[in-house]
């Protein structure tokens, strides 16, 4: 929006990427399953954006090689998974990837070592997001950088209407409280899109399907897999991943119909039972337990609410309600459904529907190729920016993680990180680790209070407040309560 000259304000209640993108399986996806569903239109429209995303953002996407075995309860005989394989090719059009190819037991049992015996398999190419989170903050900043207003830790706390039109809303951050006149309303909240619309309408019934992913992150010397694997779960043919994640190795997810308030969602003992029974059942040699996971998450997809159906087969695609069509005030539009990698059509559609002007549908926003141009491992997910990062001090704050003075600098001085978890989860990564940053909280918050100006006391406000955001979103297993 703020490409076309409007002007936009954004209000984060959290921050950039807080919610269902930080708590993702992480994939950018063309989605085989939708393909299985008939669902050939997003399946396209997924493809073609990750080929996008790919282009433009390699140092945050990359692609993924997976396996997907025959194994003794495939519900789909080979030819059949060849030929939906074939025709995911060809809607790829030449996105850059390898075509699939079949596999041996052998191949395939090298591919993913201690797999269950299989007659074979296929190879496929996908991608994944190395950090959701910093390609939520990378699109808010592009925006910022085009006019837009941006603001994280910042709730909308009231959604004025007069004559049934949307003439203003009202906001916070820390004490503060102001009203911002506006004719439009763009409400984006994910889980919390029924919530805030209630701020306008508070008989609205709910326009949300609210589905639970369940994920475990396990050590990845108990499973040292060369490939990403995609099967179906064996108790319930449910899709199932095991996705190597740097050292650490991603198993999920589950699909379950949520009513919790979005804020208090956390991974279930039930769910985290399941995943280790289902992991046990594909990778019976490799002898895993409880003992082999170091922590679980769970997040909120909010789907389009529909049809009783499976919690699995809810549709992803997405919709823009205008709530002026719908009887409510003129001026509000809920962006519901939709997936990760195809955030930038939603987001046009959303342009379309606000911008009244327009009588021709605009193109979709292309961006120039990000290239690295930093000398660590570490700072590639940064792109362009590396060599910025860099310069602002090599120095190590955590020798386990490589997390440098310069990372922690960067995110208080360019992006917009203003509390020791923004710095750890959302900005550096540091909270996806084995040791989800805790190692190196203390150290990162005596930097941070140099650079923030935080009163005396404050760092260990902050600590006491990162702890309870790790044990609250990524629970060790003697954590998980429920």
């Amino acid at each position: 929006m703020a490409s076309r000259g409007m002007r936009v304000a954004l209000f984060e209640k959290d921050d950039f990427g807080f919610g269902t993108t930080w708590r993702s399986t992480k994939l950018i996806h063309g989605g085989l399953r939708y393909l299985e569903h008939g669902d050939v239109r997003l399946v396209f429209e997924s493809l073609r954006e990750r080929k996008w995303l790919l282009r433009t953002r390699p140092h945050l996407v990359r692609p993924l090689r997976f396996l997907l075995p025959t194994l003794p309860w495939t519900r789909r005989p080979a030819w059949q998974v060849g030929l939906g394989l074939t025709a995911y090719d060809v809607l790829a059009a030449a996105g850059g990837l390898p075509f699939h190819r079949r596999v041996g037991a052998k191949r395939a049992s090298e591919l993913a070592p201690g797999i269950r015996e299989n007659s074979g398999g296929f190879t496929f190419y996908d991608a994944r997001a190395l950090a959701p989170e910093r390609l939520a903050l990378e699109l808010a900043m592009e925006a910022r950088a085009m006019g837009a207003a941006v603001f994280n830790h910042t709730s909308v706390t009231a959604i004025d209407c007069e004559a049934g039109m949307v003439v203003g809303i009202g906001v916070e951050a820390g004490r503060g409280l102001w009203r911002v006149p506006t004719k439009r309303v763009i409400n984006a909240a994910g889980p919390w899109v029924d919530a805030v619309a209630r701020l306008a309408e508070p008989e609205e019934r709910g326009i949300l399907g609210v589905t639970r992913g369940t994920h475990l992150v396990l050590e990845p010397e108990v499973l040292p897999t060369q490939a990403a694997v995609l099967s179906t779960a064996r108790s319930d043919g449910r899709v199932f991943f095991a996705i190597p994640k740097g050292r650490l190795l991603l198993v999920g997810t589950t699909d379950e119909r949520s009513e919790s308030e979005p804020g208090s969602v956390a991974p279930t003992r039930h769910e985290v039972d399941y995943l280790l029974a289902e992991a046990e059942e594909l990778f019976p040699a490799a002898g895993l337990g409880r003992k082999q996971v170091r922590y679980a998450y769970a997040g909120l997809r909010p789907l389009i609410r529909g049809k009783e159906v499976p919690a699995a087969a809810i549709s992803r695609r997405h919709d823009v309600l205008d709530h002026g069509e719908r009887g409510g005030p003129g001026g509000l539009y809920s962006v519901v459904g939709g997936k990760l990698s195809t955030f930038r059509p939603l987001a046009r559609e959303a342009a379309d529907r606000v911008d009244r002007r327009r009588q021709m549908r605009a193109p979709l926003t292309s961006l120039p190729r990000h290239a690295f141009a930093g000398p660590s491992r570490n700072l590639r997910i940064y792109g362009p920016a590396a060599g910025e990062v860099a310069a602002l001090g090599e120095d190590l704050v955590c020798e386990h993680e490589g997390l440098t003075v310069g990372q922690v600098r960067h995110a208080i001085q360019n992006e917009m990180a203003t509390t020791l978890s923004d710095i750890i989860l959302r900005r550096t990564g540091l909270g996806w680790t084995a040791g989800r940053g805790l190692c190196c909280a203390k150290d990162v918050a005596g930097l941070a209070a140099q650079h923030l100006g935080w009163a005396p006391g404050e760092s260990a406000v902050q600590l006491e407040k990162f702890h309870e955001d790790v044990r609250r979103n990524l629970p060790a297993l003697d954590e998980v309560l429920t």
